[in-house]
């Protein structure tokens, strides 16, 4: 399994179309998933066809170093090497902090950029909220 970097400074993106979500929320020691583009996280924001979609822009406050998933066999060895435990999302969140996990990375998970998950995300500084568009995201026939 090889190591997904990233440096301090960079921004990561949360696309959502959740009424209740706000940028505050999302900070602390809980399991929440990040894009590494803005573009994966507009169509995030867009998947559900409802609410106000929106992105969230995060900066990293220092550099960060997360097991990158690749494959299959990427998974389990990552499963198998932090001892996690994915029953429920509590267990997972809960063993990834007791095996000192930030958490991993699927770098190639999608062409339009990475996926990162992160279980403590202390680590991130507010940026901004950005509106989506949903004809400049998908086109006039969205």
């Amino acid at each position: 399994m090889s190591e997904f970097n990233l440096s301090a400074g960079t921004l990561v993106y949360h696309g959502t179309d959740r009424s209740d979500a706000d940028e505050i929320s999302v900070t602390g020691r809980h399991a929440f998933w990040l894009a590494g583009t803005l573009e994966l996280a507009q169509n995030q924001a867009l998947r559900n066809r409802t609410g106000t979609p929106r992105v969230f822009v995060y900066r990293l406050r220092h550099d960060l170093v997360l097991p990158a998933v690749r494959t299959p066999d990427d998974v389990q060895a990552l499963l198998k090497k932090y001892e996690l435990r994915v029953t429920e999302d509590e267990l997972l969140q809960a063993s990834a902090i007791a095996a000192n996990l930030a958490g991993w990375a699927y770098p190639e998970a999608n062409p339009l950029g990475a996926f990162i998950k992160l279980f403590d995300t202390r680590m991130l500084e507010y940026v901004e909220t950005r509106p989506v568009d949903r004809a400049s995201v998908l086109g006039s026939v969205a």
